[in-house]
Formats: structure tokens, sequence, C-alpha cells
């Protein structure tokens, strides 16, 4: 079993695939020296993370397969996106800080 990366319970997450699939993912996974688990754990990671090179495919992705069609919700959430970096670029705020700053909040007050 592969040693746990976090300090907190697991979840699993599970899909239903063609028997098709299974098989020719199995097989390329294999074939690179990956498991499944190993897979998708870097898939949600690289999503979580905002990997560049990940969102962008899964831009074009999405704009095929999301139940969303409007491309004015799209474009809605692209520009959300592109002003809280914007707004994180001018205050100075690094990835993880924000995270930092709940961390030092729950400190001080516990109760919240």
């Amino acid at each position: 079993m592969a040693k746990r990366q976090w300090n907190e319970p697991a979840e699993k997450i599970s899909v239903d695939l063609p028997q098709s699939h299974k098989v020719n993912l199995k097989i390329k996974l294999h074939h690179h020296g990956l498991t499944q688990a190993g897979f998708l754990r870097g898939v949600v990671k690289a999503f979580l993370d905002d990997d560049e090179s990940f969102i962008q495919w899964f831009n074009v992705w999405k704009l095929r397969n999301s139940r969303v069609k409007s491309s004015k919700r799209h474009n809605k959430s692209a520009r959300f996106k592109q002003e809280g970096e914007r707004l994180a670029s001018k205050f100075g705020i690094k990835d993880g800080e924000i995270e930092d700053i709940f961390d030092i909040i729950e400190k001080e007050y516990p109760e919240l």
C-alpha cells in the first residue's frame, strides 16, 4: 500500500467507465510505470494546484464537455479568475499564503 501524503482521512472516488477504456487505461499506465490511483491523484493535484499545462488542456476540454453551455458564463468565470489573480498580485499575496492566513486566524480565534 502506498504511503499517505496527507494528514487527514481519505475519501474514495469512483467512476463508471466502459470495460475497454479501463483495460486500455491500465495498459497505458503500466507502460508508463503508473498505477490508476497514482495517476488519478496526480490529475487531482494538477487540477487543485492550477498546474498551467493541465489547466490549459482542461479549459479546452471543459468547453466541449461542461453542462454549462453558455459562453457568457464561461467568459464571466474566466474574468473572475483573472481579476482574483490581479488582486492577489496587487496585494502581494502568493500561493499558499491565504491558507496560512486562515491557519493563523484559527490559532488566534479557535472558537470561530
